[in-house]
């Protein structure tokens, strides 16, 4: 049997996954991530910007404009990761409840006697 704690999670991963997914569609009512996302590219287009023209002895200026464009990094990579674990999380409660399923329609004995054999993960 699954852990409960971790069944909770999956669904909290599938939940914030879907929630993101829904924001980044077009035409949703409320985005913030979206506008997040928004507001720090245009901040990295700019450190970036700034970058060419910088003088390269001004070393904490240039450490502050490449930590805009790690930001906007960091944001898109979380954003990725946080879609896949949300499928991964969704693939293991699937996976999980035709297993349920499975015992309730037939008992391992039953699947023997009627000769039933899994044949792959839907």
């Amino acid at each position: 049997m699954k852990d409960p704690i971790e069944g909770l999670a999956d669904l909290r991963l599938i939940e914030l996954a879907v929630d993101l997914q829904v924001q980044l569609e077009k035409g949703t009512g409320t985005r913030p991530v979206l506008f997040l996302l928004n507001q720090q590219r245009g901040k990295a287009v700019d450190a970036i910007m700034k970058m060419v023209d910088i003088d390269v002895s001004e070393t904490v200026a240039l450490r502050s404009l490449q930590a805009e464009v790690r930001l906007y990094s960091d944001l898109i990579q979380s954003c990725r990761a946080l879609l896949s674990r949300g499928r991964d999380a969704d693939r293991k409660i699937s996976e999980a409840n035709r297993e349920d399923l499975e015992m309730i329609v037939a008992t391992p004995e039953e699947r023997q006697l009627y000769g039933l054999q899994p044949q792959g993960i839907d």
